[in-house]
């Protein structure tokens, strides 16, 4: 049982492990034709993630294959789980900085140095296309189905989201990503597919660049009042949202 028990672990380890090898080999190979500057940060991440891509696709249909699929309503799940993950993403974000999270984690200034760069659309292909179909496939497509195997399915959507979260490797971050990775490990679970998930990371990217570029979104600056009424709204929002695919995973029949 002991030696299953570790086997199970270190199957969700790997794939993860392997992901920063070649992220890691490929960061230096590009060294020779895109030298690391705050300029080219973004520029290299979105290249790692395109290397790393074609692996995780065949990860995610080995998994998909040896666990079956769930039928449901793919583009229903898509719209709502986009509207839910751009609303929680606001409101959360803007909870978050009520505890000033961003006070403690030094790196987090680094991260935003490399992800905003003034180029929108370089941040919108990266930010909020490539890199949430590449995350999705690695902790929601790989690293969650085999924590379902280990851990069982509700204790996967924890673990999974707690990996997710440390990965991050700053607190704010951290914090952010661990409580979302929940969220996005249950719809997951729910319809089967990573689809909805992959929407929802999307549009929390997408709402973040949106903000820090084009200071859309700022109901911090609004004062107090604003900011309560935005975050009450975009919860109420996110809420109803789960509370859909809730509803259509109890009716719908899954084989």
């Amino acid at each position: 049982m002991k030696e299953k028990k570790a086997a199970q672990v270190f199957a969700i380890i790997y794939p993860v492990f392997l992901y920063f090898v070649m992220t890691a080999v490929a960061l230096s190979l590009l060294d020779y034709i895109l030298p690391e500057s705050v300029d080219t940060k973004l520029s290299r991440q979105l290249a790692t993630s395109l290397v790393a891509l074609p692996m995780l696709a065949v990860f995610y249909r080995k998994e998909k294959k040896e666990g079956g699929a769930k039928q449901t309503r793919i583009f229903f799940v898509l719209a709502v789980m986009f509207a839910t993950g751009g609303c929680f993403a606001l409101a959360f974000n803007d909870l978050l900085g009520l505890f000033r999270l961003v006070e403690y984690s030094p790196s987090y200034v680094q991260v935003e140095e490399t992800f905003y760069t003034g180029r929108l659309m370089l941040e919108i292909l990266a930010l909020c296309i490539v890199i949430p179909i590449v995350e999705e496939l690695l902790y929601r497509g790989i690293v969650l189905q085999r924590c379902v195997a280990a851990f069982g399915e509700r204790a996967a959507v924890f673990v999974s989201a707690a990996v997710f979260g440390l990965l991050h490797m700053n607190l704010a971050q951290f914090v952010y990503a661990a409580v979302f990775g929940v969220l996005l490990a249950y719809v997951t679970n729910v319809t089967g597919s990573i689809a909805g998930a992959i929407a929802a990371h999307m549009a929390a990217n997408l709402t973040s660049t949106l903000r820090a570029e084009l200071g859309l979104f700022a109901f911090a600056d609004a004062g107090p009042a604003i900011l309560a009424l935005a975050m009450a709204g975009l919860f109420g929002v996110a809420g109803m949202g789960i509370f859909m695919i809730w509803k259509m995973a109890k009716e719908e029949t899954f084989l």
